[in-house]
């Protein structure tokens, strides 16, 4: 997959916009929080005690963060009302947070869809165990 428009844009809102610093997962979680507001069939869970899916106005997106004890997800909540900016500073203090073992529960719990990032690693591909 190409992704040379969105390396532009990042490079150019870098560049240009002082104190910013997008990385290309602030624009997947500004992407894919868009995405699931337009789609709203998507942004769902099923609710197991209730036995019914709830439906979610806004999208609250999961960012799984490596720490010690293993994967975390911080939330970065109502992220589709959310400039790349703003999510850039919470993504950043909440995997800070999340490092340090700070994080309040309902700092990572109730996400309606998770981001996980490996390139970092290396890794072009996997498969997401839920």
């Amino acid at each position: 997959m190409q992704i040379d428009a969105l390396l532009a844009l990042r490079k150019q809102v870098n560049d240009t916009v002082p104190g910013v610093k997008i990385s290309v997962n602030d624009l997947v979680i500004k992407a894919v929080a868009t995405a699931l507001v337009r789609v709203p069939e998507v942004n769902v869970q099923f609710d197991e005690a209730s036995r019914t899916v709830l439906k979610f106005p806004s999208a609250d997106i999961s960012v799984a963060v490596s720490v010690d004890a293993g994967l975390i997800t911080p939330i970065v909540r109502a992220a589709d009302r959310k400039s790349l900016s703003q999510i850039s500073g919470e993504v950043r203090d909440l995997a800070m947070k999340a490092k340090a073992g700070n994080l309040q529960p309902d700092e990572f719990q109730g996400g309606t869809f998770t981001v996980s990032n490996l390139g970092m690693y290396g890794v072009s591909s996997f498969d997401a165990i839920i």
